[in-house]
């Protein structure tokens, strides 16, 4: 019964992650298999396990494989993703793509995401939108050669009203979970590294704007140390909120390998980090997540919290950054000149 239990809890946890902001899964449940309110509570409490139509209305009205939650063997893990043809290519439908993530993510109980970030860290960019736009048009562009980006250039423009209030919404559902974020030295290397290249190659439709960008790393730099005097999480331009928005901080002076977010709620865990440029892997596999967390829990072993503590690694991690960059900038200035 237990392993029944366990395989039936991941399914609801699959289900929750997809709901609207509000949605409850117990009203959903309800209206989806036509059970009573009793009948729905104790199949969530365990107490009586779906039917195996209960199982494949649940499975193929949201999508969720079977194969993958009723297979609980170590070593064997079904990931979901979404396909690159499942979202239009462009910046619009990838902000609207992570806002609802996050919002789905907001709706779980006593949530706490802990990331290890290996270079972007994309929900802080959305501090400063232009450098958003900059990362997507590169991804599309150069990673993945998509076809409507092909003769673009990347230009000076004003972001689209509708664009920019979906990427404030992802930042404020961000800002709202409370976060363990860890950071190594080639955090925002390969952004630098990618305006280099655009510069270099004469993608940027006016070289000049590699300064603004450079102008906006900085920024970014600034604000994310703010944060982290006061171990808390709010937008570019605000004052730290009183309570709530916490942030944890973290720097690891060896390399990190990739970008895992572990999500941690009451009643569950799930795993999530990026692939395939644009797009993630997702699996709520328990022995997945216990080894992730594991992994992560290492990591932090052997790093440094810099938020609330620690102002001389604080210092020591953003003075390097910035040092990076402003070189960077001085070369850029200099070839401008001629």
């Amino acid at each position: 019964m237990e392993v029944v239990n366990d395989i039936q809890q991941r399914i609801f946890d699959a289900i929750k992650t997809q709901l609207p902001p509000g949605e409850r899964l117990s009203n959903v449940l309800q209206e989806t298999l036509h059970l009573s309110q009793d009948a729905v509570y104790r199949r969530l409490r365990g107490d009586v396990p779906l039917t195996i139509y209960e199982t494949q209305i649940l499975c193929k009205t949201f999508d969720v494989s079977f194969d993958g939650h009723g297979s609980l063997q170590e070593g064997k893990v079904t990931f979901n993703y979404n396909p690159l043809d499942s979202f239009a290519m462009n910046i619009r439908s990838w902000l609207g793509g992570m806002r609802d993530i996050l919002a789905a993510i907001k709706q779980l109980e006593d949530i706490h995401v802990t990331v290890s970030i290996n270079e972007s860290p994309m929900f802080q960019m959305l501090n400063l939108p232009h450098l958003t736009r900059f990362k997507f048009f590169f991804w599309a562009k150069t990673f993945l050669e998509s076809p409507e980006f092909k003769d673009q250039k990347f230009k000076r423009e004003k972001i689209e009203r509708d664009i920019l209030n979906v990427g404030i919404e992802a930042l404020n559902l961000y800002n709202s979970i409370p976060t363990t974020e860890i950071y190594g030295p080639e955090t925002l290397r390969g952004t630098l590294r990618q305006i280099e290249y655009y510069f270099n190659s004469h993608v940027f439709e006016d070289p000049a704007y590699a300064l603004e960008l450079l102008d906006n790393l900085v920024e970014l730099l600034h604000h994310m140390k703010k944060q982290a005097e006061v171990g808390r999480k709010f937008t570019h331009g605000n004052e730290p909120v009183a309570s709530g928005n916490e942030l944890t901080m973290y720097y690891v002076d060896t390399f990190i390998h990739d970008n895992t977010y572990l999500l941690d709620w009451n009643g569950g865990s799930s795993v999530y980090f990026a692939h395939n440029v644009l797009n993630y892997l997702g699996t709520t596999d328990p022995y997945y997540s216990k080894e992730s967390k594991y992994i992560l829990q290492k990591l932090i072993t052997n790093s440094s919290q810099i938020s609330e503590v620690n102002v001389k690694e604080r210092e020591r991690f953003f003075s390097n950054m910035e040092r990076t960059i402003m070189n960077f900038r001085r070369k850029v200035e200099s070839e401008l000149q001629f």
